[in-house]
């Protein structure tokens, strides 16, 4: 019940009748981390709202990953409300980065109540423009950015988010955050070095003190 009452003040869901369906229809569900919350080719039943901890969303082929965006508490994923307008099957991948837990509504109950209740129309047009800016990002740092210009804003933002200059990611684990190969990340890496702006370490990174901006 608390996930719920956070929901409804973060969310400004003030119509009663809006409040029991939610609780009546929806399901909450805490995850692991590393656990599915949509898969790519099946069809989407549940448009979930994380309420807490964050969802990875990418699509994938031939074994390369591109990042899409991530989901954070009282967002969902904007790919999947695709799904309460349409019978669809997902184009993307959804997975828990931590612990997480969500709330799972019925996508048929989610497409009627967007007509129905201003207060979930406008939770709703909010996730898409999110998302669609999120989109937009994505797709113009993988057009007109260098992938060594792409791996040098990761790691810089992954140090601030964390408070930390220590980054624990693998090389493989980089790749698919940045939709290339673990050669390429492992080059791009090893150049950083020789310049002095990181020491590499297993499945670790160290920001050094000439590492650009941070």
């Amino acid at each position: 019940m608390a996930a719920f009452e956070q929901l409804f003040k973060t969310l400004n869901i003030t119509e009663p009748e809006l409040r029991e369906a939610l609780l009546q229809t929806a399901v909450e569900q805490t995850l692991p981390a590393n656990s599915f919350v949509v898969e790519q080719d099946k069809y989407i039943k549940w448009l979930p709202i994380v309420i807490s901890g964050k969802v990875r969303v990418w699509q994938e082929q031939d074994d390369r990953q591109i990042l899409l965006y991530y989901v954070a508490p009282f967002q969902t994923c904007a790919l999947s409300l695709s799904a309460i307008f349409k019978d669809c099957k997902s184009l993307i991948y959804a997975k828990t980065v931590e612990e997480t837990t969500i709330i799972k509504i019925p996508v048929q109950h989610a497409g009627q109540w967007t007509f129905r209740y201003a207060s979930w129309n406008r939770f709703t047009t909010a996730s898409f423009i999110s998302s669609y800016e999120d989109l937009l990002l994505s797709y113009k740092n993988l057009a007109f950015s260098t992938v060594d210009k792409r791996l040098s804003a990761y790691l810089r933002a992954m140090a601030v988010q964390n408070g930390s200059r220590t980054i624990c990611l693998s090389h493989s684990q980089l790749a698919k955050e940045l939709g290339t190969t673990r050669e390429v990340i492992s080059k791009i890496l090893k150049q950083f070095e020789t310049a002095g702006m990181v020491q590499l370490r297993f499945k670790a990174i160290e920001l050094l003190r000439n590492f650009p901006d941070l």
